[in-house]
């Protein structure tokens, strides 16, 4: 009989307002930047405007440390990588990683107040039940839909 050591992740789906890929941290070193040196863009930077043009309200699925949600997961996502958004900014969130003989238990907490959410996993082995992302959706034990996290659910 294989030991799995148990680990419990908790997510939760929460609003990231006024986010811009062009603008990940106001007053940062690549703030606005545009390495591609497009016409309108010769010096490598991005206007004003089209910073705020591109700028919508996200959401985003952020690691917590504790069950009660309170200690968000600062660490970083690769440690030399000088470039990477800090924690709060990640879009579309957290990355999980496992080890050999760990048993994930992935608990999730839709903080969206208006929307169901769903989450799709790659590189982990679960049941079709667990799947979210399809697109009619499939039926759970209980009858109901399986991809959806109705708003305020845990």
């Amino acid at each position: 009989m294989m030991n799995f050591r148990r680990r419990d992740i908790f997510l939760k789906i929460e609003s990231l307002p006024s986010y811009s890929p062009l603008a990940p941290v106001a007053c940062a070193r690549h703030f606005g930047r545009d390495c591609m040196f497009n016409p309108g863009h010769e010096s490598g930077r991005v206007s004003a405007q089209e910073i705020l043009a591109s700028t919508a309200d996200g959401l985003v699925y952020r690691e917590y440390i504790d069950a009660h949600y309170t200690i968000p997961n600062k660490a970083k996502l690769i440690k030399a990588d000088v470039n990477e958004p800090p924690w709060d900014r990640r879009i579309p969130g957290c990355l999980l990683y496992a080890k050999p003989w760990e048993r994930l238990y992935i608990h999730v907490w839709n903080a969206d107040t208006s929307d169901c959410h769903s989450f799709h996993i790659h590189g982990l082995r679960y049941g079709i039940e667990s799947d979210g992302a399809w697109p009619l959706g499939v039926a759970g034990r209980d009858g109901g839909r399986s991809d959806e996290i109705l708003p305020g659910q845990k």
